[in-house]
């Protein structure tokens, strides 16, 4: 019995490790999609419908915070894109303010040796209402690469981005 239970623990153990190294397979073969982009930490969504347009602030790093210095630049203008693409573009008011800072990054030099490339940024992001000043909802934004054809600074930025369109279509403000 004792050997039965031991080698069932060995085969999954086995099986396990093989699939994870043909998950990793298919995400390298497959070389679309960039980073992925989630939305975390997050209360409810709000409706933030009634919201005509946004702006975006100049986006920052945390103290500590190891990040490449061109990271909040490119990542402001895959902001600012996603806000066209939804349409909140033209300074109408009631209107919206996104200010961010980046509060983790890992570039997946310390991880490619033992699991494969991971790379992640995780950007603080606060939605601020311009007229009363009142913050609407924060979340973090976060950009992540589990392969080396999506992994880069301009990638986990698209990353954030998608999670930032994610974090708008579920408060209910759709592309124009």
């Amino acid at each position: 019995m004792t050997r039965t239970v031991t080698w069932t623990l060995v085969s999954a153990a086995l099986l396990s490790t093989l699939c994870l190294g043909c998950s990793r397979m298919f995400a390298e073969a497959k070389g679309t999609g960039g980073a992925s982009g989630r939305v975390s930490d997050s209360d409810e969504s709000r409706n933030l419908s009634i919201y005509a347009s946004m702006e975006v602030d100049d986006i920052t790093i945390a103290n500590g915070v190891n990040a490449p210095s061109e990271m909040p630049a490119m990542m402001r203008s895959d902001l600012i894109a996603v806000t066209a693409r939804r349409g909140l573009g033209n300074g109408d008011n009631p209107k919206l303010r996104l200010s961010g800072e980046i509060i983790h990054y890992e570039d997946g030099s310390k991880l490619d040796a033992v699991i494969g490339p991971f790379e992640e940024v995780v950007l603080r992001a606060r939605l601020i209402d311009v007229q009363s000043g009142a913050i609407v909802q924060e979340t973090n934004l976060i950009g992540r690469s589990k392969a080396s054809t999506s992994s880069g600074v301009e990638s986990l930025s698209e990353g954030v981005g998608k999670a930032l369109d994610t974090w708008l279509d579920n408060g209910g403000i759709r592309e124009s």
